[in-house]
Parts: C-alpha cells; structure tokens; sequence
C-alpha cells in the first residue's frame, strides 16, 4: 500500500510538472504572438489607429498588420483563421510573414492576397483550414481607398455622415478555392473624416447570459453615435459595450479602427 501511494503521488508530481511546463510554454507563446502584431506607432503621423486583440485562449487566429508605402499611402489588413488555438495561430503568423514580403507600394491588394494564398497554399491544404482576409491601401492623392476582401463580413467604411457603408467580400475565403483571380474594389474617401473600421466575430458573435448576440446593430449604432471620437476614444467605448452586454467570449476578439 506505501510503494504503492509513492508510485501515486510520484506520478501526480510529474503531472504537475508537466502541466506547469506545458502553461509556460503557452503563455511564452502568447507573449510572442502578441509582440508580432504592429502598435499603432507604425503609422504614426499618417493616420490615427487604435485597435484591440484578445485571443479566446492563450494563443489566437486573428491578424492584422500595417505597411507604409511613402507619399501618404498606408496598406492595413486584418484577418481571422476559422478556429483559434495554436494551429490558427501557426496560420495568422504566417500570413503575417507573408504580407511583410508581398505588400508593397507596386503591388496591389488583390496581387498581395493572391500572393499570400499561393505561398499558404501547401499548408491551408495539409491542415484543411481557411481564413478570411481583409487588405486595403489609402490613397489621399486619389481621393479612395482601394481594397480586397476575401471573405471578411465585418469591414466598413464610416462616412463623416450618414450610415456605414460595409466594404463587401470580393474574394472567397483564402483557402476554399485554389488559383481563381482576386478582384478589387475602389470607394471613395474622405481623408480627415472619414473611418476605416474592421473587426473579427468575436465582437459581433459575443453571447450574453440570456443567450443573445451582441450583433452589428449595437456595433453600428455605437459607430454612428459617437464617430466624432477620436479611434482610441471610440474603441473604449466599445470595449465598454461588449463588457457591460456581459458574457464570456469563445473566439478571439479583434476591432481596429483607422481614420487618415
């Protein structure tokens, strides 16, 4: 009985052990993860960015990144793999990588998010994931933002008046169909008014106790109340939102908002 309660509790010691290494680990990973998405400071003194990006668990499949191009022209993309954990992180990491050799000044959103889903394609294959993309450049000489959506249901444009205006998918989800060519689409923009504002479904799909969905409505309806903000203000408040709807979130949760 005593050899055998020192086999148990030897065996529940390296448990423990194990289960604190592998909690290290992960948390070292979420860290890292973390220090891989830009701060708003990269576009700073071009546009005014605020964003927010929490991972339902330690690591997370939401992106986005940002990209100077000179002469006032900013790239922005956000995207979301379709589950969260450590696969989509793999994922959104090396989209990330991706679009830091691929966006440039002379290339395109859809050449980029064609570019990108080529290079992804061995591994969006093997592991049978997709994700949703959304890539757009500023152009204050032209008076428009020029973008690609693949497949990202929540990007708007935010008007100085009058209701959003959603910057609807012209692209499939990368990973779904194999070599078809991206389009692009062109609004145009009010620099200094108007607002770029993205986000992924953990914002939209937040369910409270009684079983309700947050929903674009409030999210739209904050937007459209209070767009005078500055973004750092406006992305408070709905932050503010989402905890007072109450609710424990089951995917990872990114809003980013950009007005230049």
């Amino acid at each position: 009985t005593q050899i055998g309660a020192a086999l148990e509790n030897t065996r529940l010691a390296a448990e423990a052990i194990a289960q604190h290494d592998v909690e290290r680990e992960l948390h070292l990973a979420h860290d890292l993860q973390q220090k891989l998405l830009p701060t708003p400071s990269v576009l700073r003194g071009e546009a005014d960015v605020a964003v927010a990006s929490v991972p339902a668990e330690s690591l997370g499949g939401d992106f986005y990144t940002f990209s100077r191009f000179g002469r006032g022209r900013v790239g922005v993309m956000l995207g979301d793999v379709a589950t969260h954990g450590f696969s989509a992180a793999l994922i959104a990491a090396q989209v990330m990588a991706a679009a830091g050799i691929y966006a440039n000044a002379s290339v395109s959103p859809d050449e980029t998010l064609a570019l990108i889903r080529d290079s992804l394609a061995g591994e969006l294959e093997n592991t049978e994931m997709y994700l949703t993309a959304f890539y757009a450049i500023m152009e204050p000489g032209l008076g428009r933002l020029v973008y690609s959506n693949a497949g990202h249901p929540y990007a708007w444009r935010l008007p100085h008046a009058g209701p959003a205006v959603r910057l609807a998918p012209t692209d499939p989800p990368l990973g779904l169909v194999e070599g078809a060519p991206f389009e692009r689409a062109a609004v145009p923009w009010g620099f200094g008014r108007d607002l770029l504002v993205l986000a992924t479904d953990g914002v939209t799909d937040l369910c409270n106790g009684a079983g309700e969905r947050f929903g674009e409505a409030r999210l739209l309806a904050r937007l459209e109340s209070d767009r005078s903000l500055a973004p750092a203000e406006l992305k408070l408040r709905i932050l503010a939102d989402l905890k007072e709807f109450g609710g424990k979130p089951h995917d990872d949760t990114t809003l980013l908002l950009l007005k230049m």
